[in-house]
């Protein structure tokens, strides 16, 4: 009996997406295109974090003394920001090392060796969380004896962009989703007009709603997975192809690696279903509760 009734639910379904072919093939496309849009706004913000995440990672704060502030005093201002909570490890740098590793990485610095040493002691460190740098930076920047803390504008400047991209996408994200329920909702109401007469005849030979709305969810459930689909197929090789581009071109442009491509290939399947299903329950609930005077 209930295979029965399954097999008559998914028979129904197949034939409402043959008799309105057109219907169901512009409402595919349709999810598929937002749903593009969603994914691929999901994959920029997503490699926006790995390449910021990373950098902040890599980012040191350097705290550099002022050159009247004796070595032994210097010395312990590093300790003591050693200990400080949000601090994950800070080095004291003496200025002769310093000097020297101007050297290694300007060849060309080695004319200042006439006129000595103008660098000052410094004392350099990570955070434990790069969100803390900015705060981390200023405290240090009230530290008697310190004269400049870089680099607080740039990391100031990531966190901002980060959240403002952040926000952005979330804005364009709801967006996109609630226009994904809307045009399934629509299509699915649509269906539900045009067999308007079948529906009320199954009221009456004792039909419950259920089992009258369960086609019309099939229905749009498949709308929206069919729809995730294509953007998936769309998606994923093309960002498969720009991370091969840009570990020829630009290998300090991280992007997500493609064995993360299958999670993210599963998750927009599940949020296209979910926007079909949604967007079906909707429709098929307001019709049925609705119940006009078909008769007349």
């Amino acid at each position: 009996m209930i295979s029965d009734e399954i097999n008559f639910i998914f028979r129904e379904a197949a034939r409402q997406m043959r008799r309105e072919r057109l219907i169901a093939i512009a409402t595919i496309s349709t999810v598929a295109v937002l749903l593009l849009v969603l994914g691929a706004l999901v994959l920029f913000y997503l490699n926006l974090s790995l390449w910021t995440g990373r950098i902040a990672q890599e980012l040191e704060v350097w705290a550099y003394f002022a050159k009247d502030v004796p070595r032994a005093e210097a010395e312990r201002t590093a300790a003591q920001v050693g200990q400080w909570a949000e601090v994950a490890s800070a080095e004291f740098v003496p200025k002769e090392e310093g000097m020297k590793k101007l050297h290694t990485y300007l060849p060309g610095s080695s004319a200042l060796r006439g006129i000595g040493n103008p660098l000052p002691d410094a004392v350099r460190l990570r955070v434990r969380d790069p969100r803390l740098v900015p705060a981390v930076a200023w405290r240090l920047a009230g530290l008697p004896g310190i004269k400049d803390v870089l680099p607080t504008p740039l990391v100031e400047r990531v966190i901002k962009v980060k959240r403002a991209i952040t926000w952005a996408g979330g804005i364009i994200a709801a967006l996109v989703t609630v226009a994904g329920v809307f045009i399934v909702h629509n299509t699915v109401r649509l269906a539900l007009h045009s067999r308007w007469r079948e529906i009320y005849i199954m009221q009456l030979v004792g039909a419950t709603r259920t089992f009258v709305a369960a086609p019309f969810i099939v229905e749009g459930l498949v709308h929206g997975f069919l729809g995730a689909a294509a953007a998936c197929c769309l998606l994923i090789p093309a960002h498969m192809y720009l991370r091969s581009l840009s570990a020829r071109a630009a290998p300090f442009f991280l992007l997500m690696p493609d064995r993360a491509m299958l999670t993210f290939g599963l998750c927009l399947l599940l949020t296209g279903a979910f926007l079909g299903l949604t967007g079906s329950i909707v429709s098929v609930r307001r019709f049925l509760l609705r119940r006009p005077d078909w008769h007349t």
